[in-house]
This record gives C-alpha cells, sequence and structure tokens, in this order.
C-alpha cells in the first residue's frame, strides 16, 4: 500500500512551486525550517500532524482529498472557490461563470 503522505507531498512542491515559493520561503512564511518542508515533499520522514496542517492551510490542499481520496465528492469544492463566490448573487456567479467560459475558451482556441 502506497504512503498516502507521497501524494502529498508531490501537491506540496507543485503548489509550491505554482506559487512561486522555494522551500525556504515556504518555511520562513510558516515558522518553521527549511528541513522539514523538504522532507514533507520528498516524504523522507513522516511530518507531524501540525506541520500537515500549516503546509495544508497556507497552500490552500484539503487534507481530505489528499489523505483520503475514496472518501471525497469529485465534484467538492476547492475552499478558495467556496469562499469567493460565498456571498454573490446567483446572477454574479452566472456572470463570473460566463467570464471562466470565455477566457477558457479563448486559451482553448474557440
Amino acid at each position: 500500500m502506497n504512503n498516502p503522505l507521497d501524494e502529498f507531498g508531490m501537491k506540496v512542491r507543485k503548489e509550491r512551486e505554482a506559487r512561486g515559493l522555494t522551500q525556504k520561503q515556504l518555511a520562513a512564511k510558516l515558522g518553521m525550517s527549511h528541513r522539514t518542508v523538504m522532507q514533507a515533499e520528498i516524504c523522507r520522514s513522516n511530518p507531524k500532524f501540525e506541520t500537515v496542517v500549516l503546509l495544508a492551510q497556507e497552500l490552500n490542499i484539503s487534507l481530505d482529498a489528499l489523505l483520503f481520496p475514496e472518501t471525497t465528492s469529485p465534484n467538492e469544492l476547492p475552499k478558495c472557490v467556496y469562499d469567493y463566490f460565498k456571498g454573490k448573487t446567483e446572477a454574479e456567479a452566472q456572470k463570473l461563470i460566463g467570464l471562466c467560459r470565455q477566457i477558457e475558451a479563448v486559451n482553448n482556441g474557440k
């Protein structure tokens, strides 16, 4: 059986890099050592639960989706999307979704 933290480590690295952060920069933001971030990413040792939670919060990674993918819904929205649309009217939400579809069509060459 694979270690469920392997997927977590790969996701941490991907999200960190997507934000243009080095391991040292992410560690400094969280008040932890560079080595802690590095070990979490390469799964060299099992990180403390507190470390996993802090990394997940900073990088907006769902612990449920990463550690227990078989129990999460494929239609579940990331927290950042939910927070963005929370409080918007239906008309505002539909307008934003329409804009996203237009951008996607342009990016896909349609």
